[in-house]
């Protein structure tokens, strides 16, 4: 025998089916395991090189066949037959294998010089399917024939359509795995057309629908919508977040169940979060509810709820376009229609309205009115005068669940309010206006009259006849003649037009005895629960309690491992992965050869203004540090606002008597495409099971990236220059745009967004564009912004730390310190104190850096942490006691912050000052500076000088110079606001420095200072700044240069508005 693709030789000692001749293999795998190796019969061995398959003929081919080093002919494994199903049967001539299924024979060999062989060449070693892998021509012409389908391939050489299709089969008998990557589609999803239910309750269809893009009058984005499989009857639930539907649906379900005394079986829903929680499955397990999910991606599971989703939907559309009514009032128009469906539409089977279905008695709908038809409110409360009008205009928003009342907006107050006592134009008075006698209708067509028969009840509604009797719940009793006494002086009080209606009806037949319900008021103090002093706690407050405690953890993990032990840190990072692919941020590929950077989990919570937790955050993000420079990335810088800016925009929004409002786009940086081609490991933890070795193709920018901040803020740029918005001039970070004599101005710090405008209806539309674009969460009015806690109150808008100041003290063991009245003592200068007791350096610092952020809205300290910051690099006892004097000084005034005033002007102003060799370790000055928007403190340093002055002159002057190069700052960022300004006074108390600035001659004195410090000489004579003097007791910025009396220092405290929030209540 030689060597050859169809002579084989049948071994019962090989192990595997092996060949040595490279040459024969169609496809072949290198084997990565140098060590493997095959022994021979005579003790030598032969590496196995690699894996793959032979063919034997045009048709056929043998797979899973080892290539092995120095083997000299082809053998086929007798154990590798055998674990494939089949029997081999050797005789002293011949060979034969049979299927161990059916027994019949696959193909035989013969014996020949002590070698069972078996020739694939010949006809009649009968080759079958099942053991050697089948290469079928049919599925190469249908590869070669643009992947067209089988049944049409098979039409073509049935009826001989083309030229060149011959013996050949055409039958899928596996699927093909190009056509089921490029044609595969989604399952049938039929109608049912039998009803699985039997009555109402046994299962509830659940989904929400949202964000909507305009908040509703009860600041609302979302709708819970909840369908009986049984009846399909729909109620509708409004929510600000969609972290309010487990408590929304746990209430649901206990009154549903209360009220119907039945039981809720089961529930079914999409997979969102919202749905599919711990919280959630717990209390389902405690009420025994079964809770049914859709398959992910599959809504057509879950049809129910998406349809009546739908129909909603559109049905509100149509009402809000037909009167032009404004979108905000959508979910007035969702509720009206959830309202109508449940009484119009037939059960497809049942043929019965959903309303009987549940109730059991037919729906009236005899009150119904158009949605936002104009209607005529009586005014009920006492008019200003006898001749003020009886009623005022609105327009109808729906009916009232809980009440026999029309739900209506009164223009005139701009509240929506519920009443009964209503007359509609259904015509919107039009030219085709009705003009209806009331005496020729019937009772129920009067809309007072028909309200009767309108059903009540938010879960089960129920329709009350007039004979029925009112709820024992109700205090009920006749009206006695002290009611009727009180009856008749209201109605005198309304004037004589009053007066004579009613004497008309005392001429009238006295009416049959009404039923006046009364509400009790004041109760016992041994019936009320809870503390009094603590007030009232509503629902929502409750709601939002629970939202904080209950449905987020309060522990951050430090490793990926324990956060997947937690649900709600697994469901966090799911969170993140989901905005990952919602972001189409990386696709998986196979690992390059170049540098892949790492990433790592990073776990944080949420907190509020109070220190409550209102979210566990998972962020992944990339090991920057790993980045190769010019690999990697390129660019990185990007601008951040400073905190000038913002503090800017508060004295600008304060000054015009407008609101600012907070935004924040989620996962931002994961809008930001990059230019570089960067490569990233798999998440810790989520590793794709299939190709666990592959890595992250990166397309949009990742967090921890050094181009991440520059690629989301090139994406926002753009897309804000797009529509309309100019960038700042002297603040990339500032954007503005003017329409109609209005300005509207946004100041981007990463991804948080302030914004706010003179007209109302431009901060709506820039809303409505931005959510549009980027997945926003709506935070409302500005209250807490990089740890400022932001009060816009009526008289102006005050700015403090007060949380952040409280928790520093305490984190230091400061809380029950005796206070200090100011933060350094008037001896407050320090020295190195070399001989003096060391402390702990890392301590230290850690208090200079936690106390210089709070310097952002405490500029009482300023001067104090800026002193102590000089010794970090090797502190001494001296300098922790003046540290802690600073933290003492807090204790006294925890709430302080800078209060924003309007009504005043808006005029900058700047004020310098300096300490002349105030340091004692190197006798170089101190300069302080402030300015000011009209009586609105917005910036201000203390900072030592680079040189020592010779002269308090020259410190003076040096100080102006620094105060000079802020207010041409603020200068330039003020144009983009509208305000050119020139001459901008600079308040100097130094006649010396003074003069120096306007006389352009060199004096031999003034010749040693830095020409860097003369451009204050150049502004003064181009007209930019113009420098003033001011007395030494007037100098605010004096707070600024050195420690100061308690008298002196809370009068300039006081001068900079420098206030304590408790005062302002």
């Amino acid at each position: 025998m030689h060597p050859g693709g169809s002579s084989w030789i049948i071994d019962s000692g090989c192990t595997n089916h092996m060949t040595g001749e490279k040459k024969m293999f169609t496809s072949y795998v290198k084997n990565k395991d140098s060590q493997d190796s095959i022994i021979f019969g005579d003790g030598n061995q032969g590496k196995v090189k690699g894996l793959g398959k032979i063919a034997i003929s045009n048709e056929h081919s043998i797979s899973n066949v080892f290539l092995v080093e120095s083997l000299g002919y082809n053998l086929l494994s007798v154990s590798q037959l055998c674990n494939m199903g089949y029997n081999c049967l050797f005789t002293n001539v011949d060979v034969s294998v049979f299927r161990r299924s059916d027994g019949s024979l696959a193909f035989n060999g013969v014996l020949d010089d002590k070698l069972y062989l078996v020739d694939f060449a010949k006809e009649e070693a009968g080759l079958d399917a099942c053991l050697i892998a089948k290469t079928s021509m049919g599925w190469l012409w249908h590869r070669r024939l643009a992947h067209v389908g089988m049944k049409n391939l098979h039409k073509l050489l049935k009826g001989e359509h083309v030229i060149g299709l011959t013996n050949l089969q055409f039958e899928k008998d596996r699927p093909c795995a190009a056509c089921q990557a490029g044609k595969q589609v989604g399952g049938v999803h039929h109608n049912k057309n039998v009803m699985t239910t039997s009555r109402p309750l046994e299962l509830l269809h659940m989904d929400i629908f949202g964000p909507v893009a305009y908040l509703s009058i009860g600041g609302s984005k979302y709708g819970l919508v909840i369908v009986d499989d049984f009846s399909r009857f729909t109620w509708v639930f409004f929510l600000q977040d969609k972290s309010e539907t487990q408590g929304t649906l746990k209430r649901f379900l206990r009154r549903a169940q209360n009220e119907f005394e039945l039981k809720v079986k089961k529930i079914r829903s999409d997979n969102g979060s919202e749905f599919k929680n711990l919280q959630v499955e717990e209390f389902l397990e405690e009420e025994g509810i079964k809770h049914e999910f859709s398959a992910p991606y599959t809504p057509q599971q879950n049809g129910v709820v998406e349809r009546k989703n739908m129909t909603l939907i559109d049905m509100a559309r149509t009402m809000l376009g037909e009167f032009k009514t404004p979108e905000r009032f959508w979910s007035e128009a969702v509720n009206t229609a959830c309202h109508a469906i449940n009484r119009v539409y037939l059960h497809r089977l049942l043929k019965k309205t959903s309303y009987e279905l549940l109730t059991g008695n037919k729906p009236n709908v005899s009150y119904f009115r158009v949605f936002g038809s104009k209607c005529y409110i009586l005014v009920k409360k006492g008019r200003n005068s006898k001749f003020a009008p009886k009623a005022v205009e609105g327009f109808l928003l729906g009916y009232d669940s809980n009440t026999k009342a029309y739900r209506v907006f009164n223009k005139s107050s701009g509240l929506v309010e519920v009443s009964s006592d209503i007359v509609f134009d259904e015509t919107n008075g039009s030219l085709r206006e009705q003009v209806v006698d009331l005496d020729d209708v019937d009772e129920e067509d009067v809309p007072t009259a028909a309200m009767r028969n309108m059903a009540i009840g938010d879960v089960r509604p129920q329709e009350q006849l007039e004979q029925d009797q009112p709820s024992s719940s109700t205090m009920v009793h006749p009206p006695t003649q002290d009611d009727e006494q009180v009856h008749q002086e209201e109605a005198c009080d309304q004037g004589g037009a009053q007066d004579d209606h009613v004497m008309e009806e005392e001429a009238q037949p006295a009416p049959p005895t009404q039923v006046r319900a009364t509400i009790q008021r004041d109760h016992p103090v041994d019936q009320i629960l809870g503390d009094i002093s603590k007030g009232v706690t509503t629902r929502s407050r409750l709601a939002n309690f629970c939202e904080h405690y209950s449905f987020v953890s309060s522990i951050e993990p430090f490793r990926v491992e324990e956060a997947l032990l937690d649900p709600d840190w697994v469901l966090a990072m799911q969170e993140e992965l989901n905005n990952f692919k919602r972001n189409e941020v990386w696709t998986l590929v196979p690992r390059p050869k170049q540098n892949v950077v790492g990433t790592k989990w990073v776990f944080r919570n949420k907190q509020d203004e109070h220190g409550v937790v209102t979210r566990n955050k998972a962020r992944l993000v990339a090991k920057g540090y790993a980045q190769v420079a010019g690999l990697d990335f390129e660019e990185t810088f990007a601008p951040v606002a400073r905190l000038e800016s913002i503090r800017i925009l508060l004295a600008y929004a304060a000054h015009h008597s407008f609101r600012l409002f907070q935004m924040d786009v989620k996962s931002a940086f994961l809008n930001g495409p990059i230019k570089e081609e960067v490569y990233v490991e798999q998440p810790p933890g989520f590793e794709d099971e299939r190709y666990p070795d592959h890595v992250c193709k990166l397309s949009k920018a990742l967090y921890g990236l050094k181009q991440a901040p520059r690629a989301w803020y090139e994406c926002l740029r753009d897309f804000l220059i797009a529509n309309a918005f100019k960038v700042g001039k002297a603040d990339p970070t500032l954007f503005t745009k003017t329409c109609d004599g209005d300005l509207f101005a946004c100041q981007i710090y990463v991804d948080d967004i302030i914004f706010g405008s003179t007209n109302q209806k431009s901060c709506e539309e820039f809303s409505r564009v931005m959510t549009q674009k980027f997945e926003m969460s709506m935070m409302g009015e500005l209250s807490y912004f990089l740890g400022f806690q932001v009060r816009q109150l009526k008289d102006g808008t005050f700015i403090s730390q007060t949380k952040y100041t409280q928790d520093l003290i305490k984190r230091f063991g400061m809380k029950d310190a005796k206070p200090a009245k100011t933060p350094m003592g008037t001896d407050g200068h320090t020295d190195l104190n070399k001989g003096g007791k060391s402390v702990d350096q890392k301590a230290y610092r850690s208090m200079i850096g936690s106390l210089l952020y709070l310097c952002a809205s405490r500029p009482d300290i300023m001067l104090s942490v800026c002193m102590c910051a000089r010794f970090q690099s090797d502190p001494k006892e001296c300098h922790l006691v003046a540290v802690k004097r600073i933290l003492r000084y807090l204790v006294a005034t925890p709430c302080f912050g800078i209060w924003y005033p309007k009504g005043s002007t808006f005029d900058l102003i700047g004020y310098s000052d300096s300490d002349y060799a105030g340091c004692k370790v190197d006798r170089k000055s101190t300069s302080g500076t402030c300015q000011f928007l009209g009586r609105s403190l917005v910036s201000w340093s203390s900072k030592k000088q680079t040189s020592v002055a010779l002269s308090t002159a020259e410190a003076e002057y040096v100080a102006a110079g620094q105060c000079c190069v802020q207010l041409l700052w603020m200068r330039q960022t003020l144009r983009d606001f509208g305000y050119n300004l020139s001459k901008v006074p600079l308040l100097c108390d130094n006649e010396s420095a003074i003069r120096i600035a306007e006389n352009p001659v060199e004096h031999s004195r003034t010749k040693h200072i830095d020409i860097r410090h003369h451009f204050l000489r150049d502004h003064q004579q181009k007209g930019d700044i113009e420098v003033f003097h001011v007395s030494t007791e007037n100098q605010l910025a004096d707070i600024f240069t050195k420690p100061l009396d308690e008298k002196t220092f809370c009068r300039l405290r006081s001068e900079l508005n420098v206030l304590d929030s408790r005062n302002l209540d």
